[in-house]
Formats: C-alpha cells, sequence, structure tokens
C-alpha cells in the first residue's frame, strides 16, 4: 500500500519506473574534487539527499586537469591523484568531451544533460547560474549546499 500512495503524488506526466531509468546526471569540477578529498565529507549521501538518485559523472577535460594538478606533487596534486583513484575504482563515470577548457565542457555538459554541477569554484558557480543551469551544488561548512 505504501508504494500505491507515494506513487500517486506523482504527477500523471511522471512516472516513478522512468524515474529510476534514468538517474540524474551530476558533474564534478576538480576544485569540488579535491575538496572533499581534502576534507572528507558525507558528499554522496548528501548529494542523494539533495537531488535524489544520481549518476556521478566526471568528464574527460576534467579528469586532464586532475592528471596535470597531480603531476605537480605539493598538497594539492596529492588530492587531485586520490580523487583520479576514485575515477579508476569506477566510483565516478566518466563521460568523454569536446577538450575544451574544463569550465567550459562543464557549462555545456550540464546545458545539454540538464545536469547539476558540483563545484565549489565561485567564478564556475556565477557562469553555471547566468547560463541558467538549474541546480549548482557547493560545500558549506564542510556540507553539501543546493
Amino acid at each position: 500500500m505504501a508504494q500505491a500512495s507515494s506513487a500517486s503524488a506523482h504527477p500523471p506526466s511522471t512516472r516513478p519506473a522512468e524515474a529510476k531509468k534514468k538517474r540524474r546526471a551530476v558533474a564534478f569540477d576538480s576544485s569540488f574534487l579535491v575538496a572533499v578529498m581534502e576534507r572528507p565529507t558525507p558528499w554522496n549521501e548528501d548529494i542523494l539527499e539533495k537531488v535524489g538518485a544520481f549518476t556521478p559523472v566526471v568528464l574527460s577535460s576534467v579528469r586532464d586537469e586532475l592528471a596535470r594538478l597531480a603531476a605537480e606533487g605539493e598538497k594539492r596534486g596529492r588530492f587531485a591523484a586520490l580523487a583520479l583513484s576514485l575515477l579508476e575504482e569506477g566510483t565516478f563515470s566518466l563521460e568523454q568531451d569536446g577538450r575544451g577548457k574544463p569550465d567550459d565542457e562543464i557549462i555545456s555538459f550540464a546545458l545539454r544533460e540538464r545536469a547539476a554541477v558540483a563545484t565549489i569554484d565561485s567564478e564556475l558557480a556565477e557562469r553555471l547560474r547566468a547560463s541558467h543551469v538549474q541546480t549548482v551544488i557547493t560545500l558549506r561548512g564542510g556540507r553539501v549546499s543546493v
């Protein structure tokens, strides 16, 4: 009975079964990934709570940016390497892009796929909002904020 009640809460134009088939993509910027590696947070659970079921995505240009940071070493590079290890483990879906600047590619992907974007880069967040990307995920006080 509980399922019938929750199903009736959906407008007739959206069926729960369809919503389960296609999860919303969340594209991750390198700044967000490095930040959550540096100060571990329950980002996965926080995003799930805020936007529902999602597919975490890293674009190829963001992966390349993380690889450049990792190659530089230093503290930030070590955290970039940790983020890359999550990609290698399959925590994120790798999506090929046009190999442009990562921020430009993220905006294009978000608009094309109606994806949310996780970033702590204030300039990118402003550009996303100006481009009418509906969901921009940031960190505030170590927790996810939408």
